[in-house]
């Protein structure tokens, strides 16, 4: 029988800056991306939660609720190299480990499980459990069950420091009464479209028509049906047989819908300044520059461009992008999310200035980046970047961490 194991790291940003600052440990605490403007919370720890404080909360608002909150900036670095020390002790389970975010990890313990049965998976979700806590000094929750879906279900029943097991007989009656957006995928909006049907209950999912299903979500509703019932077959795919990425891009979903074509301007260029950082740093170029916007009522756009040259400029990918975006429009749903891409990837070689003027620019792009690589990034930007509302933060979800595999 199949047992997957899903590891979820509680209060992750925050966990971690205990474990590195054992002074405000247990005190209320805010990660933010930057302490000043109109930053937003990333991650609040439990305390800072019994004030009502959550995440994608503004700065501003959170401190209203607890104005004695410890605020740290986010280390994204710091965050990316403790999931790499969690994978590895976690090797000593076993390998079959796939990384579904910088806070969550998979595991295939179906060896490890055996015949033990449900009473085996308990002991482990303790050992895992503990390992994690031992290891690293910070808190999780274990979720063990046959497929990743009701793995995720899981760890998410008792936070923090929780376990829980769920075996293959027990899916149905676990299910039946449970409301449907208690599902890891199934969110208020989701919710209230299956309501309109009749569907509340994770239940009723599973015993209503795949076709109705089909009628009102497409292709998707065969998918819903399936979590209905508890059933998944998405396979385990671990993090070192993750293909090398193929494009660059980074995404934001806003704190608040905006409407106006400047501040989503500001926004892209900032995203674009960030993947031109990083196609930089790793001697990329691309070709392809896709924009995503995705309304205030979940729908989503994506546009793309090929470019006549390769680049690695955020102005000209900022100038594409937004170019794409303005094609796509901003309506009374507003923005809600918004991305930026580049792909049709060239590795190595020199960009070549044509006149004198791409050589100054090309000077001072790589004299920004020595600033930027030297004292953090964004010590220093285009004027640009500053005119975004939001200053932009987040932990790249890369399933490959260089750590890893050495890249």
């Amino acid at each position: 029988m199949r047992w997957i194991a899903h590891i979820d790291m509680n209060a992750y940003f925050a966990s971690v800056e205990e474990m590195v600052n054992p002074k405000i440990r247990g005190k209320p605490i805010l990660v933010t991306g930057a302490p000043e403007g109109r930053s937003v919370v990333c991650t609040a720890s439990y305390p800072a939660r019994e004030y009502g404080i959550q995440s994608g909360m503004s700065l501003k608002e959170a401190l209203r609720l607890c104005p004695h909150a410890v605020v740290v900036t986010g280390n994204p670095s710091r965050y990316t190299a403790t999931l790499s020390r969690l994978v590895k002790m976690l090797e000593g389970f076993t390998h079959l480990i796939e990384i579904a975010s910088v806070d969550e990890v998979y595991m295939d313990v179906s060896d490890i499980v055996g015949e033990g049965g449900k009473e085996r998976a308990k002991e482990l979700a303790g050992e895992l459990r503990m390992a994690v806590v031992n290891g690293l000094d910070l808190p999780c929750s274990v979720g063990i069950a046959p497929n990743k879906v009701m793995a995720k279900f899981a760890s998410g029943l008792k936070k923090p420091m929780g376990e829980t097991v769920i075996a293959h007989n027990e899916i149905e009656e676990v299910l039946e009464n449970l409301p449907v957006d208690a599902l890891p995928g199934i969110g208020t909006k989701l919710a209230i479209r299956l309501k309109g049907l009749g569907i509340t209950t994770c239940g009723e999912l599973g015993r209503a028509p795949v076709g109705l299903l089909k009628a009102r979500f497409g292709v998707v509703g065969i998918a819903l049906k399936a979590m209905g019932q508890g059933v998944a077959d998405t396979p385990l795919v671990p993090y070192y047989e993750v293909p090398e990425a193929k494009s660059v891009g980074h995404s934001v979903t806003l704190p608040e819908d905006i409407y106006d074509m400047e501040r989503v301007k500001g926004v892209v260029f900032s995203l674009s300044e960030k993947v031109g950082r990083r196609m930089r740093r790793r001697g990329y170029r691309g070709r392809r520059v896709q924009a995503v916007v995705r309304r205030g009522d979940f729908t989503s756009v994506v546009k793309h461009r090929t470019l006549k040259r390769p680049t690695d400029d955020a102005r000209e990918i900022y100038k594409t992008a937004v170019g794409l975006i303005e094609g796509i429009g901003i309506d009374e749903r507003g923005v809600r999310m918004l991305g930026v891409s580049v792909s049709l990837i060239e590795i190595g070689g020199e960009i070549l200035p044509l006149f004198e003027g791409g050589m100054r620019e090309r000077a001072l792009i790589e004299a920004l980046d020595a600033v930027n690589d030297r004292y953090g990034e964004f010590t220093v930007s285009w004027a640009r970047a500053y005119l975004s509302r939001y200053r932009l933060w987040h932990v790249p979800m890369s399933r490959r961490p260089a750590e890893l595999v050495g890249n």
